[in-house]
């Protein structure tokens, strides 16, 4: 399991929200990921961190996503692709 910080933009239905990260100044999605009941739903521009198993580097989204809470101390900036840890390739 890897964690990264992404930010939030946009809330979903079902209590799940989209995450974004950056990549070479633009935004990529990263995937979706649902909030539990014990934690409030974040805001779009909120910065949050997840537990996953792998990226996959095609699409850039996170495989197994768990919510852990928002973060304070991570400025948007250092959302980027670059945290990802990505599904190995098959030799």
């Amino acid at each position: 399991m890897e964690t990264a910080s992404f930010i939030v933009s946009k809330i979903n239905d079902k209590r799940s929200v989209l995450l974004v990260l950056f990549e070479n100044g633009k935004i990529r999605p990263a995937g979706n990921v649902t909030i539990p009941p014990n934690h409030g739903i974040p805001n779009p521009g909120d910065v949050v961190e997840c537990r996953y198993l792998y990226a996959f580097k095609d699409s850039g989204s996170i495989y197994q996503p768990v919510y852990l809470g928002e973060r304070e101390d991570i400025r948007h900036t250092e959302c980027t692709t670059a945290q990802l840890k990505y599904k190995a390739e098959p030799v």
